[in-house]
């Protein structure tokens, strides 16, 4: 591949922080039927790492977000900590759960991603699935905020039409709720792969 002089200096004050997957589940509240009640907040917000490499280490990182504080599970405290600090926290999907401090519990999760059908990432404490792909798109956000800073993301974006998280052997009530995108259907379940980030 040709990397152009040009191309090279813009990204030249950036570094290459993270490469890998990511996924992400905000459950809604539902009513006794399953059906979501229309305008209610999420109740939680659960972000799946999954870092073939980043400047934090790597391996695999499951993040709970809660009005009643986050929770990491995995075999890294400190790669999960980094990932709630340094980008977790900016998603506005976790913009209603602000963190202060991160509970970890040790965990090891085997993972099925399939970008044809979606992921599921099982551990002995704590499980995530999020399935039902709807579309499949290139996403590129060049200055993604973090706070007083950006970031360079990338990646290809899986929006999915449900998601499940058990935390325990107790599974979060709620569901994720589908919505029309500028460029085509989004969602609050969804898998981002080829994902990388550059700070």
């Amino acid at each position: 591949m040709n990397t152009s002089a040009a191309s090279v200096t813009a990204t030249s004050r950036r570094s290459l922080a993270f490469i890998g997957t990511n996924a992400g589940l905000a459950l809604h509240p539902v009513n006794s039927r399953g059906m979501l009640l229309p305008g209610e907040p999420a109740s939680c917000f659960a972000s799946f790492w999954m870092a073939d490499w980043s400047r934090w280490g790597a391996g695999h990182a499951l993040l709970v977000a809660t009005l009643q504080g986050w929770r990491s599970y995995g075999s890294n405290e400190s790669l999960a900590a980094s990932l709630a600090a340094e980008l977790t926290r900016h998603f506005p999907e976790a913009a209603r759960f602000p963190l202060g401090g991160i509970s970890h519990t040790h965990d090891e999760f085997d993972v099925e991603l399939d970008a044809g059908h979606g992921l599921r990432a099982t551990g002995r404490k704590a499980s995530l699935e999020i399935g039902g792909v709807l579309d499949r798109r290139q996403f590129a956000a060049p200055n993604f905020q973090l706070g007083d800073s950006s970031a360079a993301l990338s990646n290809v974006y899986l929006p999915c039409s449900a998601g499940r998280l058990v935390e325990f052997g107790v599974e979060w009530p709620g569901a994720a709720t589908v919505y029309p995108g500028p460029v085509g259907p989004a969602s609050s379940a969804f898998v981002a792969v080829a994902e990388s980030w550059a700070l």
